[in-house]
């Protein structure tokens, strides 16, 4: 096991971490259940995903967990010792889906409003189009399940308010599609949690703003694991 395990969010694959290009050496960059390459059944919830990667985690690291990978973070210190650290990317310990995006998906069709949503205004140009791309080779109901799988998640703020592991929330400010309030309840929630805001993001941080988000990971590996 490396030093960092990324987990992507709802819908995506481990190429939502491509950009993370001087952190490879080091790093684990996996496709949950279901997901690009890998062909495995698709897991229903936060916790099964959860169980199955803890079987993959025999050394001590860092989970990185974008949006809903985040959630699925979370639920993995609780099952294994061997996770030091944890860095909810874009994410929190709760994230509510709108039905009309599950409604949407049911249909066969990703939102066009959720994916402009999901980028800073600024966003290179280059990288909305490779996104594009990338959205249509994307089946919609493996985005409609890993949706409702965030949206059924209820565990949480109770998990994480235990939790006795250092915990770096990384935030884009444009990051429209979190709860707005994330930052003040992720503050009010656990001692333990560090807030670093990245400035011209939105919610794909690591796509965005790949120099920032490698910096901020390095230092907090530094500190976890010493």
């Amino acid at each position: 096991m490396s030093t960092f395990l990324f987990i992507h969010g709802a819908g995506g694959t481990k190429n939502k971490w491509r950009t993370l290009s001087s952190l490879e050496n080091e790093s684990s960059f996996i496709d949950l259940p279901g997901h690009g390459t890998n062909k495995s059944t698709q897991c229903e919830t936060i916790e099964e995903y959860a169980v199955e990667l803890s079987k993959e985690i025999t050394k001590d690291c860092i989970v990185v967990g974008h949006s809903m990978g985040g959630l699925i973070a979370i639920e993995l210190v609780a099952l294994n010792r061997n996770v030091k650290g944890i860095v909810l990317a874009a994410s929190s310990y709760s994230l509510p889906v709108h039905p009309n995006i599950i409604a949407s998906l049911e249909e066969g069709k990703f939102p066009d409003f959720l994916f402009r949503a999901s980028y800073a205004k600024e966003a290179n140009p280059q990288l909305i189009e490779e996104e594009e791309q990338e959205l249509a080779t994307s089946p919609p109901d493996i985005a409609k399940k890993d949706f409702q799988a965030c949206d059924r998640y209820k565990n949480g703020e109770a998990t994480l308010r235990k939790l006795e592991i250092p915990i770096l929330a990384l935030l884009g400010d444009e990051d429209r599609l979190i709860p707005p309030d994330t930052t003040e309840k992720l503050q009010a929630l656990n001692d333990n949690i560090e807030i670093t805001i990245i400035e011209g993001a939105g919610h794909y941080i690591a796509l965005e703003k790949p120099e920032l988000v490698e910096r901020e990971l390095l230092k907090f590996k530094a500190s976890v694991l010493k």
